[in-house]
């Protein structure tokens, strides 16, 4: 009856919904009918106290008349194949334990099931927090990769004879986050678009502009002009985001759609841009 014995002391130690998952003549047995070898169950091991995490090891137990415990341990879901074999190569004979030809003590067979399953969570813990930290290295080095083609850093700038859909605005703002861009868009007629990032990117940035945000506008319509683009040293940016700057800027005319000059290059001197600015409006650059 020591197999008997133990799976009672498990039912005992796992009381809790989903902790233990009975065969049919494990469950059978513990109804009181006459047990048939051998007894099958699984013990579900939370990854972490209190199971906020939802994940468990899944240790699958079989116990002979004997008493004696065979052990192994099922794949995850949350696993790589590699991974689960570290796991399973966790117990004793590569997943399945040790048995004896004696009988097994039922508090014996029990504290070796029990001591499986939490040498068990504490690999599956580890091995996930190895993925984890695999799979950010591997994050990183792929958007450094997309950095590298976004090509050499520049500082761009555009004009466009009228621009003041805001919509159309909004989408100068927002798709530059995809492409890694910083700078400002300065609506009105005429319009300006200032962006630092990867040439390559600001260049994609643009077809991306044309042909999404503008597509359905007629292409002769589609006028916008580059002015200026110049290389930059990282220590020469000088934005940390992409904004829309029209409600700084005071405007002018019938439409109320001339925006001030005059603010404009006194925000651009401000942000260490005011050379750029008269190159771009004024057709001067002094160095």
């Amino acid at each position: 009856m020591s197999a008997l014995s133990t799976l009672e002391l498990l039912a005992a130690m796992y009381p809790l919904d989903g902790e233990l998952e009975l065969g049919d003549a494990a469950a059978a047995a513990l109804g009181g009918s006459a047990p048939t070898y051998p007894l099958e169950l699984v013990v579900r091991v939370p990854l972490t106290d209190g199971d906020e995490d939802g994940r468990r090891i899944e240790l699958a137990v079989s116990l002979s008349a004997s008493g004696r415990a065979g052990l192994s341990v099922r794949q995850p879901d949350f696993l790589t194949r590699a991974a689960y074999q570290v796991l399973a190569d966790a117990l004793p004979c590569g997943g399945v334990a040790t048995e004896t030809e004696t009988e097994t003590d039922a508090a014996e067979a029990t504290e070796a099931v029990m001591a499986a399953a939490e040498a068990l969570r504490a690999v599956a813990s580890q091995l996930i927090q190895d993925e984890e930290a695999a799979a950010a290295a591997a994050a990183a080095e792929a958007e450094t990769e997309e950095v590298d083609d976004d090509g050499p850093l520049e500082r761009v700038w555009f004009w466009f004879p009228s621009l003041s859909t805001r919509e159309k605005r909004r989408d100068l703002v927002t798709y530059a986050a995809g492409y890694r861009l910083h700078g400002f868009v300065l609506s009105g007629k005429p319009a300006l678009l200032c962006v630092e990032g990867g040439g390559r990117a600001v260049d994609r940035y643009m077809a991306d502009i044309k042909s999404v945000s503008w597509g359905d506008i007629p292409s002769f319509q589609k006028k916008v002009t580059e002015r200026l683009r110049i290389p930059l040293a990282e220590s020469e940016r000088r934005f940390t985001a992409m904004t829309d700057v029209t409600a700084l800027v005071t405007h002018h005319g019938t439409y109320n759609h001339r925006g001030d000059m005059s603010e404009v290059k006194r925000l651009c001197d401000e942000w260490g841009v005011g050379q750029d600015f008269n190159a771009v409006v004024m057709n001067s650059r002094d160095e």
